[in-house]
């Protein structure tokens, strides 16, 4: 494993331990809503600053970008790191054990290294441009089926109720006949990686934003994943609404009919 991918890995486990430990303590049946609103809070600020903090020092010439903390951008030609502490914040809310850490390293554009921990159950999805990927240090790839009535696929629901989310909302119903079966397990992030383990054989997934996108996204591409717009187009930018599967599912969860 890379030195860069294991000082994250150990960053993210710091704060999953924590995190954990925090979520055990809460008790959210008897908590006001501005009592979860300010426990929530005060995990994601203050985790997230830890783990900058772990990273900045053995790497304090980088950049970092926090989902909640803001970017510290001072050095232009030095890679930066993207911090996410809990995507999927619903699932965090009432205690349901499928949420990640994420830690990604960008350089010129292109995600190099990245990290997916469920701090719950001790998933660690790790990866490496051009070395592949690996789920708890074994190496992972996607699967290899060409029918899409074989596949699990995952899935999230779509935000808002415009003209896009009413198409992604379609395109999930048509799966539902199509496949052999869904699943929601709320994280973007998680689902993606569930598709480079072969977990699910595939995902149709709404509004990715770009902590899930380039940390999961590397995961998935590195296992033999191909990932695109819904539209087909190939270039992604969050908030993107993707697909992800092997190349051989890719043409039948683009198609519309």
């Amino acid at each position: 494993m890379q030195p860069m991918v294991n000082l994250a890995l150990r960053a993210a486990r710091n704060a999953g331990q924590d995190l954990v430990r925090r979520l055990d303590r809460f008790d959210s049946a008897q908590s006001t809503d501005q009592e979860k609103a300010k426990f929530i809070a005060d995990c994601t600020i203050g985790l997230e600053k830890s783990i900058i903090f772990e990273l900045k020092k053995a790497l304090p010439e980088h950049n970092f970008s926090g989902r909640e903390t803001g970017q510290n951008l001072d050095n232009a030609d030095q890679p930066t790191w993207q911090i996410c502490v809990i995507d999927d914040i619903a699932n965090f809310r009432v205690g349901i054990p499928s949420f990640a850490i994420i830690i990604s390293c960008q350089n010129h554009g292109k995600t190099e290294h990245a990290v997916v921990l469920n701090p719950v159950n001790g998933d660690e999805f790790t990866a490496s441009r051009g070395r592949g990927s690996q789920l708890n240090n074994r190496r992972i790839r996607c699967s290899n089926i060409n029918a899409l009535n074989d596949a699990i696929v995952g899935y999230t629901q779509p935000l808002g109720s415009n003209d896009s989310a009413a198409d992604q909302r379609q395109r999930t119903q048509r799966l539902m006949t199509r496949s052999y079966d869904l699943r929601n397990i709320g994280s973007n992030a998680l689902s993606i990686c569930y598709v480079a383990a072969d977990r699910f054989q595939a995902a149709m997934l709404s509004d990715v934003d770009e902590y899930a996108l380039n940390a999961a996204g590397l995961v998935a591409s590195e296992a033999g994943c191909l990932l695109a717009e819904v539209s087909g187009q190939p270039m992604l930018k969050a908030p993107a609404n993707l697909v992800v599967s092997n190349p051989r599912l890719l043409k039948a969860l683009l198609a519309r009919d």
